[in-house]
Order: C-alpha cells, then structure tokens, then sequence
C-alpha cells in the first residue's frame, strides 16, 4: 500500500473574500496607525484631516437656531 500523499495546494479553501477585503483591511491599518500616534502623544488626526472634515460636519451637524 502505497502512503497517502496531500497536495495541499489543490486542497479546498474557504472563499476569503466575503470574510476580509480590502476596505476592511485598510480601516484596521487605520486604526492601528491611530493607536501608534496616541501612544506616543501624538494627535491621530491631522489638520488636513480636519479641513476636509469641517465642510461635511457643517452638513450633517444640527442646525443652530438664529
């Protein structure tokens, strides 16, 4: 009897793709690099960050009463 041998190149593998893509793998990249700057004192979000932020909170924000 010949021994078993195991390709496991051909061997069925689950579909990865509706697990982990790559929208989701760049968010974690993000919010480790987030946690890496606040461990080390730094501010996460930059001023660029905060001028293309301003236009879009001003448009979901509640509106102030006049």
């Amino acid at each position: 009897m010949q021994p078993a041998t195991i390709d496991r190149r051909a061997a069925d593998r689950p579909d990865t793709t509706l697990r982990r893509t790559r929208l989701r793998l760049r968010d974690l990249c993000d919010e480790v690099l987030a946690s890496y700057r606040v461990a080390h004192g730094d501010d996460p979000v930059s001023e660029a960050d905060r001028e293309a932020a301003a236009p879009l909170l001003g448009a979901v924000g509640p509106r102030r009463a006049r």
